[in-house]
């Protein structure tokens, strides 16, 4: 009879264990999807439903990786615009009315320093907002 009774504790001292670990990992679950990284399909619902510093701190953190992929995109197409002019290439354009490869190149980098600021910008305005969110 004693062996049956410890059989019987340690069965429900392991079920009580796995019911814990089980909580532990719907709670782990359930903070992963809340923190959720953002992407661009879910932005918009992101900013729909942001409510706690985290989730504005996820938004910055969005917002300053877009910001550095339009910085390297300012690096890249000046690069390319130097390149032409080495080469000698670029300097007409094909279609008349339209800019030549290097005038292209010399747009796209000014297009993307202004995007690289008002991401800059929007990353901020989300770093306020977690600061002074509860």
């Amino acid at each position: 009879m004693t062996v049956c009774l410890r059989n019987r504790r340690q069965l429900l001292g392991s079920s009580l264990g796995l019911t814990a670990s089980m909580m532990f990992g719907l709670t782990s679950v359930a903070r992963a999807v809340a923190a959720e990284a953002v992407t661009t399909k879910n932005l918009k619902q992101k900013i729909a439903t942001a409510k706690t510093a985290q989730d504005h701190k996820a938004i910055a953190a969005y917002y300053q990786a877009e910001a550095a992929k339009a910085k390297a995109k300012v690096s890249e197409h000046r690069e390319m615009a130097e390149a032409y002019k080495k080469a000698g290439y670029g300097t007409a354009s094909k279609i008349p009315g339209q800019p030549g490869t290097i005038e292209h190149c010399n747009h796209l980098e000014k297009t993307y320093e202004a995007l690289a600021e008002s991401l800059a910008m929007m990353a901020k305005e989300h770093e306020a907002m977690a600061a002074s969110a509860k």
